[in-house]
């Protein structure tokens, strides 16, 4: 299975479009624990990356690592506080990995997926149990690594819905663990009980991507 240019065009805009669901969940999440706008700033990123797949003609990009620059250089400008450097900058070093690309396999998505996740380590400091994106992103890529090269599962769906069921195990972790991390690791031991905003807005993207394969 390969992924062409503009079936990844759809696939950002299913993203945008179940981000635009979720404001309400992901602005009640980061209330409980951050400032209450990870919604908001992440839906105002993602609409604009809409906006502009929407408009471009079909023929003018067909290039998926410039996609993928380019739609990290909106979050880079649109979405404020740590979120905007950590998942535009991710997109970007994702898309540097891919340029060139006209279709990508299961082979790149791994690329893909891992290079946003060296870029959010290496901005962010986070690892495992810190709280974070990161214990969404990092057990979906250890999943996904997996899969398709230890098991030699060549179902991208069926190795993308391994990795996805992973990533899920990792949000929910976040609940039970003291944030180390962000504006939430002032909170200490309250910061418990509570989902972290990023993993949970990690996920969604993840589900959005499986849900259009």
């Amino acid at each position: 299975m390969e992924i062409s240019a503009e079936q990844f065009k759809n696939i950002l805009i299913n993203i945008a479009d179940t981000i635009e669901k979720n404001v309400n969940y992901l602005t009640e999440l980061d209330a409980e624990i951050g400032d209450g706008d990870h919604g908001v700033n992440m839906n105002k990123g993602f609409k604009k990356i809409k906006s502009q797949l929407l408009e471009a003609d079909a023929d003018t990009n067909k290039d998926i690592g410039e996609i993928l620059i380019n739609a990290g250089k909106v979050l880079l400008n649109e979405i404020g506080g740590a979120m905007g450097p950590l998942y535009g900058g991710g997109m970007v070093k994702a898309g540097i990995t891919l340029k060139g690309k006209e279709k990508i396999n299961k082979n790149d998505i791994l690329i893909l997926f891992s290079s946003m996740l060296d870029s959010i380590k290496s901005l962010g400091g986070a690892k495992i149990g810190d709280k974070t994106m990161v214990d969404t992103i990092e057990p979906f890529v250890n999943t996904y690594k997996e899969q398709i090269e230890q098991l030699k599962n060549n179902d991208l769906k069926s190795a993308f819905k391994t990795a996805l069921d992973a990533a899920k195990n990792g949000m929910l972790s976040t609940k039970d663990l003291v944030s180390k991390i962000g504006r939430s690791s002032r909170l200490l031991e309250r910061s418990k009980g509570h989902i972290d905003v990023g993993a949970a807005s990690s996920y969604l993207i993840l589900e959005a991507f499986y849900n259009s394969l």
